[in-house]
């Protein structure tokens, strides 16, 4: 496992510097205050502020990489308890030179633990000893790590719901399953959700967000559903939108229509507007059928088109000095390291790997691992169905609610690949062991 925290920030390494996104200047800023960010998640910017012992913003990012290593090593040791320790170290050094893994452990963003939390799912419903010490130590990592981002838990409490109602019809391979085990985890999920509410309005938050509606609203301008609501409903509801009703955002994308000056949203206040419609706007769509309808049919239509957005390198940009990003955060809470942000690879613009190679690879990975792990499930059918049914409610969930971005499935659709080749590594150890000589 030590081996393999090296190896997981081996692309920190290679830019010389922890990776950052737009959103690390909120979490850095959260985390240093011990405040809270209106739209993040208040828990992953602590996180980074106690982990980085205000020293060194180094110090996260390999915190992550052993929390990951640890939850994965005993997901690996669960599969192949018998080869755990020959097959590990090989299999991690696959999926971090060729998935988003090493990439997603190496930014300092919540994005790593959307994978983890999927990992100790599966190590809770096959542990030994439900309800025992160590059962509800892990529960209590477990709501801890879903804490990182609320829409973590919105597609955990999804594929909960999903397994009780397949349990409820008995399929066969989930009736091993304890059923009180199942309940508990679903109400604690939810519980987690309100309790996340709770923990905002007590820093002072407008509960879980004050502008909650905003982001709803770009997502319905992308999905096209907004405008359709809007040309029928503008002649009998006098919304202040429906002035920009036929040019909501340049190219109809939920982030121009956040951020780009010439969207309705820019144009009727921004930010300083609460803009209090939008939630009656969406009210009126959630409980109109035909427009719910329009609704539905956009979530699983995105579903499908955000499978295949996996591109490896798509929300790498440079963030230099005197620029819009973390350069500010860095200088105000880690001065002695905004030397090295400054010569970092990501922020000089020389991070010049080849990405596209990589994502070509690594979508080949995807086709076979997902032919090889179909082709196990009838030796091991929940193992692959939850798998399967984790990726596919992080889908439903990121894509019926968020923008269309790749690395909401990248940074997790390769546990599929981990899955595969775990179960090839197992085949071939276990038929080298039957050809022994005795």
């Amino acid at each position: 496992m030590l081996l393999g925290v090296f190896i997981t920030i081996w692309p920190a390494l290679y830019n010389h510097y922890a990776l950052f996104f737009t959103d690390s200047q909120l979490y850095i800023n959260c985390g240093n205050e011990f405040s809270f960010t209106e739209d993040r998640s208040f828990v992953y910017g602590w996180f980074i502020g106690i982990t980085s012992l205000h020293v060194s913003l180094w110090f996260p990012i390999i915190v992550q990489a052993i929390i990951f290593n640890f939850v994965c090593f005993h997901f690996v040791q669960k599969l192949a308890p018998n080869y755990a320790t020959k097959i590990y170290l090989p299999i991690i050094l696959l999926l971090s030179a060729f998935t988003s893994l090493a990439w997603d452990v190496s930014y300092l963003m919540p994005d790593v633990f959307s994978p983890i939390s999927i990992l100790i799912l599966y190590l809770l419903f096959t542990h030994s000893k439900p309800f025992g010490k160590q059962w509800i130590l892990l529960v209590l990592a477990y709501l801890l790590v879903l804490q990182t981002h609320f829409a973590f838990m919105l597609f955990h409490c999804l594929a909960l719901a999903i397994i009780l109602l397949l349990q409820a019809i008995k399929l066969p391979f989930l009736k091993s399953f304890n059923k009180t085990m199942v309940y508990f985890l679903t109400a604690a999920v939810f519980i987690n959700i309100g309790l996340f509410t709770l923990e905002k309005k007590a820093l002072g938050a407008n509960g879980f967000s004050g502008v909650s509606q905003v982001f709803l609203m770009g997502k319905l301008v992308e999905n096209g559903v907004l405008q359709k609501y809007l040309d029928q409903e503008c002649a009998i509801q006098n919304f202040e939108i429906c002035a920009y009703k036929n040019n909501l955002a340049p190219l109809n994308y939920s982030g121009n229509f956040l951020f780009n000056p010439e969207s309705a949203f820019q144009k009727t206040g921004g930010w300083a507007n609460p803009h209090l419609e939008y939630k009656t706007i969406i009210k009126n769509i959630l409980i109109t059928p035909k427009y719910l309808w329009l609704y539905v049919k956009a979530i699983f239509k995105e579903t499908f088109f955000l499978f295949g957005r996996n591109e490896i390198g798509s929300s790498i940009h440079a963030y230099p000095r005197d620029g819009w990003g973390p350069h500010p955060a860095v200088v105000k809470y880690y001065p002695n390291e905004i030397s090295v942000y400054d010569l970092a690879k990501q922020n000089a613009k020389t991070l010049n790997f080849p990405f596209k190679t990589i994502t070509v690879f690594y979508v080949f990975l995807l086709i076979g691992s997902f032919i090889i792990a179909i082709f196990y499930f009838k030796k091991q059918p929940f193992i692959v169905f939850f798998v399967l049914l984790m990726l596919v409610c992080n889908a439903i969930i990121t894509g019926g609610l968020v923008g269309l971005e790749d690395r909401y499935c990248t940074r997790q659709n390769w546990l599929i690949i981990l899955l595969a080749l775990v179960i090839m590594a197992n085949y071939i150890y276990k038929k080298q062991r039957t050809h022994l000589p005795v």
